[in-house]
């Protein structure tokens, strides 16, 4: 298959584009500068210049591919406000309202990139596909466009298929950022008790699912992509420690941790989202190769630059 992937220089995006190629499908990645995504183009992959927040940038491509992967992410450094986090809300609207309506336009595939904050705080209680989005801070923006997507292909026939990820980690993105360099430096703090559960996915056997979704998942599916068993939130802070061969490290509440990092993320992070994903392994048969983030965590260290 053709395949736009917006977001092709992210974390995620990134991986699907190896693992797309890797499938043998051809891939479009859209970058906003194509200087600095050269690595891309040694996959095979073609690239597109584009921003999320010009449709008239990349919605042209749409014609011209069989799917399209929204990955897309809007950038925004520093402190996460609340204001900042409505930017990354508005951006993904427009991208995802303009792709929708061209995906409808030429009969293409969309495949939407929803987390693990579209659920909200759900304590001990399991989640999956049939939980109702209560969202998180974070989950707002991609709870919005889920309502909006899910009625798109009840109304109009949009052939789209949600995947809602767990918490993505690898040798880059948020685990790295937040936990892997915070420990380096010795600023690494579990906020609050860690009680709370996390459901976790490798990056690489994330993007195996959008590849499985691509080509096998019926329209309008929605699929929870996390590995086999969570972990709470202290134990992943006590992993990453270990794997550096430092010691425990305290805790620091919600709030002190707020002024540095913004209220709306770290409210996020201190929810729980225990996620079953047996769905997707049962319609697809798609299931991770690394089953327990527990397991990994050391490796995944060591290959973080």
């Amino acid at each position: 298959m053709r395949v736009l992937v917006a977001g092709a220089t992210g974390f995620v995006g990134s991986a699907v584009v190896r693992a797309l190629r890797a499938d043998g499908h051809e891939v479009t990645g859209l970058v906003r500068d194509s200087a600095g995504a050269g690595y891309l183009a040694t996959t095979g992959a073609k690239l597109h210049r584009g921003d999320m927040l010009d449709p008239t940038s990349y919605i042209p491509v749409v014609a011209d591919v069989d799917a399209v992967v929204h990955a897309a992410q809007l950038a925004t450094p520093g402190r996460l406000t609340p204001r900042r986090a409505q930017q990354l809300f508005d951006a993904d609207g427009v991208m995802t309202h303009a792709l929708a309506e061209a995906c409808l336009e030429h009969g293409r595939r969309l495949l939407y990139t929803g987390g693990c904050f579209d659920w909200g705080d759900h304590g001990e209680e399991w989640i999956d596909e049939t939980t109702p989005l209560t969202p998180s801070p974070m989950g707002v923006g991609h709870a919005r466009q889920a309502v909006y997507l899910d009625q798109q292909h009840r109304d109009a026939g949009l052939d789209v298929v949600r995947l809602s990820l767990g918490f993505v980690y690898g040798p880059g993105g948020l685990f790295a950022s937040a936990f892997v360099e915070q420990a380096r430096r010795g600023r690494l703090r579990c906020i609050g008790r860690g009680a709370n559960w996390w459901s976790c996915v490798h990056v690489e056997d994330l993007a195996s699912a959008y590849v499985a979704a691509l080509t096998a998942a019926p329209a309008g599916a929605v699929y929870a992509v996390v590995d086999d068993e969570p972990l709470r939130l202290r134990e992943l802070t006590d992993l990453t420690t270990s794997a550096l061969g430092r010691a425990r490290v305290g805790t620091a509440p919600a709030s002190l941790i707020s002024l540095i990092t913004g209220r709306t993320l770290v409210a996020s992070l201190v929810t729980s989202f225990r996620i079953s994903g047996r769905h997707i392994r049962d319609q697809l048969g798609w299931a991770p190769t690394r089953p327990r983030c527990r397991d990994e965590v050391t490796t995944t260290v060591a290959a973080t630059p």
